[in-house]
């Protein structure tokens, strides 16, 4: 099958309204590389319905300054490949890695001996987001460390290649469940639990299927931009027990304040922050409040509307 590869450089504070209009023309997940300029890559199908994507990308990025942001440096770049050509890119660039103190990311076609210590994750992303190699993956993963304990239950939203919830399996959770707005990372994931044999304790679910099913959850966990966790925190909230957590990642440091303050106001406190370069990670524990609604949505207000697949999830 063909694709074609989008990729546009810019500065780092338009990473996350970028990364939100392709998500929102439905590519599977993005890659980011660089940190001053982000170089954000994805790809869509060569399909008929290509060139009217591309054409809406270029009319939405044409409006990043209007809405406060530094534009795109450069047009957006585009090339062909085939899925083989693409598979063997990742295969070039994705090696093991240690992100934290446990959990070792390993390709699925590499060998790797583990220590006594660490929890050996085996992945193949396919077409999807999520290799360990990104830093607000990475932080994620080091907050999993953190607050996994034997028994707990995890639900990821966004999980892309799988790794976020199949990290959690592997460090002791009984039970994770796992959804993506598109069908591509959710069938990449399902393969990712298959090749670390974790069917048993993660299960991947269409979003109806997910918020029909998930409640109660100790940890709910999601690394995609902060529009779309703006836009979720009320429904993160209601599958949060109380005394539960709350990670959230995919978000750089200009935005802080604003998602402590939107945290704070969907019933979350003890909010703690990693970082890495320009991301950050929060990890917040639900109270017993109910969200304030006209309060996140006067906070959604102040980022760019650039909408999505995940906003209607």
């Amino acid at each position: 099958m063909k694709w074609f590869e989008i990729a546009v450089s810019c500065p780092p504070a338009s990473t996350e309204a970028v990364s939100q209009a392709l998500l929102g023309q439905g590519c599977g997940g993005v890659m980011m590389t660089g940190t001053d300029p982000v170089r954000v890559s994805c790809s869509f199908p060569a399909d008929e319905e290509f060139e009217t994507k591309l054409a809406e990308l270029t009319e939405h990025f044409s409006h990043l300054e209007e809405w406060g942001l530094p534009p795109l440096l450069g047009t957006i770049a585009v090339r062909e490949l085939d899925e083989e050509d693409w598979a063997n890119a990742w295969k070039k660039y994705f090696k093991s890695v240690r992100p934290g103190a446990k959990v070792v990311i390993k390709p699925t076609w590499e060998a790797y001996e583990p220590t006594d210590d660490e929890v050996v994750l085996s992945l193949d992303p396919g077409m999807a987001f999520g290799t360990g190699g990104h830093p607000t993956t990475r932080l994620c993963l080091l907050t999993l460390e953190d607050l996994v304990t034997p028994g707990c239950t995890v639900a990821d939203i966004g999980t892309g290649s799988g790794i976020l919830a199949i990290a959690a399996a592997l460090l002791g959770a009984a039970s994770v469940t796992a959804t993506d707005s598109d069908l591509l990372p959710r069938r990449v994931a399902t393969e990712n639990v298959a090749h670390n044999s974790c069917e048993d304790r993660v299960t991947v679910l269409h979003p109806d299927q997910f918020y029909e099913t998930v409640g109660n959850a100790d940890i709910v966990v999601m690394n995609i931009v902060a529009n779309t966790i703006l836009q979720l925190l009320p429904q993160a909230a209601a599958i949060v027990k109380p005394g539960g957590w709350f990670i959230a990642s995919g978000i750089v440091e200009d935005h802080r304040s604003l998602m402590t303050e939107a945290l704070a106001a969907a019933g979350f406190d003890d909010i703690s922050v990693k970082e890495e370069d320009i991301w950050i990670c929060l990890a917040a524990r639900r109270n017993t409040a109910e969200p304030d609604r006209a309060a996140l949505e006067r906070l959604w207000a102040t980022l760019p509307p650039l909408g999505g697949a995940w906003a209607q999830a």
